[in-house]
């Protein structure tokens, strides 16, 4: 059920992070548009493109970690024997979730005193409380999801899945050309 309840909620962020990215790039394009044939800035488009890829960071970390897709030394885990490997993909998984759990803290802290200082953006005058709740929002489900599979590798330390050989790459009938 946890499982379901990650993925559903990690890909609708993953979803929404790309509508960001979009429109931070729509912006990014025609910001330098406007500088090159009429000499002016649009207003706001540095903004959007430090908020939105700060909020498109933020929503994607959940999701990375869901696909086991997170910074981690892969190839060096792989050398191992499948215990070992899962030993350390535990390590990794403990302190990720431990750091986001505080990041996750450190944003609930702080959002009581953006309100109260009532910060905002330049431009668009949009409270900095929002950023820092969807942030706190976006840190913990990435604190759930690092938990999770802290549990799942913690579970094939003690029953390791056997390791599949990949000798040559599987090429599947929607990846060829036609």
């Amino acid at each position: 059920m946890i499982d379901k309840l990650l993925g559903r909620s990690t890909t609708i962020f993953e979803k929404v992070a790309a509508v960001v990215l979009i429109l931070v790039a729509i912006s990014t394009m025609a910001n330098i548009l406007m500088r090159a044939i009429f000499h002016y800035s649009i207003p706001g488009a540095i903004e959007i493109v430090q908020y939105g890829m700060l909020t498109a960071n933020a929503l994607v970390l959940g999701r990375a970690g869901y696909l086991d897709r997170h910074i981690a030394v892969t190839q060096v885990i792989d050398w191992f024997p499948a215990r070992v490997g899962s030993v350390f993909r535990t390590i990794v998984n403990l302190i990720t979730a431990a750091v986001f759990g505080y990041v996750t803290y450190y944003y609930i802290l702080t959002i009581p005193e953006m309100i109260e200082i009532k910060r905002s953006t330049d431009s668009f005058k949009i409270p900095l409380y929002y950023f820092y709740g969807l942030m706190a929002i976006c840190f913990f489900l990435a604190t759930l999801v690092y938990l999770y599979f802290t549990v799942v590798h913690a579970k094939r330390i003690i029953k390791p899945v056997p390791k599949v050989k990949e000798d040559e790459p599987v090429l599947l009938e929607r990846d060829m050309i036609v």
